[in-house]
C-alpha cells in the first residue's frame, strides 16, 4: 500500500515524512487546488526528503484548458524537475469540449523523458471515464488521480472500485480527496486500491 501525501509546502512534506508517508506530491497553492511549488521549494525537498518526490505541473488555479504560453510554461517547469531529479510529475489538461488534451499530454510526455507521469484530477471533469483511461493508457501514463466524481472519493466509492477494476494492470488508479488517515482503510476495502492520496493521510 502506497500512501500519497498531498503537501502545500516544505514544512508539510517533512511532517509527512516523519508521520510514515511513502510518496509525496509536492505543490503549492492547495487552497487553489495545487499550482507549481517553486525552485527552491522542490530542490530543497530533493535534497532533504527520502522518499519519492512527485510535482504537480500547474501554472494556476481554475479549469485545467491551457493557452499555449501556459503549456510553454509547463514545458520549461518539467525540464526544471527532470533536472532536479523528481520522481514524476502530476499533470493534466482537456479540451474545450472536456476530453484528454491528448496532444499536449504527447508533448509532455516527450518532454518528460524518463520521468513518471499522473494525471491529476481533471480527470474527474471527463464524462466518459473509462475510455479516458484507455486513451491515457495509450499516452504512456503510469498513474491518474481521481475522486471518482463530485465532492470526495468517500461519495464515489462503488465508481472508484470500478475504474481500478477497469485499469486492471494497465494503469493505477490513485482514489483522493477527501481521504484520511481516519478513513483510509475503509477506502482500500471497498475500491480494492493500492496507492491512496490525500493531505491528511499519514
Amino acid at each position: 500500500m502506497v500512501f500519497e501525501a498531498c503537501t502545500g509546502c516544505y514544512e508539510d512534506v517533512v511532517r509527512a515524512e516523519a508521520n510514515g508517508a511513502n510518496r509525496i506530491e509536492l505543490c503549492d497553492n492547495l487552497m487553489e487546488g495545487g499550482t507549481t511549488p517553486s525552485y527552491g521549494t522542490i530542490k530543497k525537498t530533493i535534497e532533504n526528503i527520502n522518499l519519492p518526490i512527485n510535482v504537480i505541473i500547474r501554472p494556476r488555479g481554475g479549469n485545467f484548458i491551457y493557452s499555449n504560453v501556459e503549456k510553454e510554461i509547463m514545458y520549461i517547469d518539467i525540464e526544471m524537475c527532470k533536472n532536479l531529479g523528481v520522481n514524476a510529475i502530476v499533470i493534466g489538461a482537456l479540451t474545450k469540449s472536456g476530453k484528454i488534451d491528448s496532444d499536449f499530454i504527447k508533448k509532455v510526455k516527450e518532454v518528460s523523458g524518463d520521468l513518471n507521469i499522473t494525471f491529476h484530477m481533471a480527470f474527474d471533469e471527463v464524462m466518459d471515464k473509462k475510455s479516458a483511461i484507455d486513451e491515457l493508457v495509450e499516452l504512456g501514463i503510469d498513474r491518474i488521480l481521481t475522486k471518482g466524481g463530485d465532492i470526495s472519493a468517500l461519495n464515489n466509492l462503488d465508481t472508484l472500485k470500478e475504474l481500478i477494476e477497469y485499469a486492471g494492470d494497465r494503469i493505477i488508479i490513485i482514489p483522493g480527496a477527501g481521504i484520511n488517515k481516519g478513513n483510509r482503510d475503509l477506502v482500500i476495502e471497498k475500491t480494492k486500491a493500492k496507492e491512496i492520496h490525500g493531505t491528511k493521510i499519514v
